[in-house]
């Protein structure tokens, strides 16, 4: 089997894995009745560690998958919303934002309030008007909360999903060089 082919079945296990926490966890980590969202979280590690296209991509079909445990919004939201955000942080990680050691955790609080406040107005463009009915209080709330749990587990993750991507497409250019004194094979 190639090393990228394993790589996409370890990325897929993972997502499953997550989904099934998510689903089965995650409402019991609730703190003031928000529970964090562990997928965006993936996504957002995705995109960091693959670029856009692995970003939108991991994107897309974890968004799906986690579109079939919500039964109020429309099927999609969740993968245009994580697809957006996936690709967008793999954007800026190739072209603007630099490698360091807090990147994860930032880039996680970030994404993930992006990926909330996204979530909220599609979902209002498209008639989703529950999604706003308990006010901007409740929404800010929301974003906050959300955006700190991925800031505590965004590097946990981002560990795992940095094993699991390994030799995946993508991955290659955003390794740290190799050292130019020391001659490559």
């Amino acid at each position: 089997m190639s090393p990228h082919v394993a790589a996409r079945l370890r990325i897929t296990l993972l997502v499953l894995a997550v989904s099934v926490v998510q689903t089965a966890l995650g409402s019991d980590l609730r703190i003031m009745g928000v529970a964090p969202d562990l997928m965006v979280v993936v996504v957002i590690c995705a995109g960091l560690t693959g670029g856009a296209e692995a970003g939108a991509w991991v994107g897309f079909w974890s968004g799906l998958l986690m579109d079939m445990f919500l039964s109020s919004t429309p099927v999609g939201l969740s993968a245009l919303t994580y697809c957006l955000v996936g690709a967008s942080i793999g954007a800026l990680k190739s072209s603007v934002l630099q490698e360091h050691r807090g990147l994860l955790p930032v880039a996680g609080f970030v994404g993930t309030a992006v990926a909330v406040m996204l979530f909220v107005v599609v979902g209002d463009v498209l008639g989703q008007t529950q999604l706003l009915g308990a006010g901007r209080s409740w929404l800010i709330r929301v974003v906050v909360i959300e955006s700190l749990w991925s800031m505590v587990l965004a590097l946990s993750i981002g560990f795992v999903y940095t094993r699991a991507a390994r030799g995946s497409v993508g991955t290659e250019r955003f390794r740290a060089p190799a050292n130019p004194a020391v001659p490559t094979r």
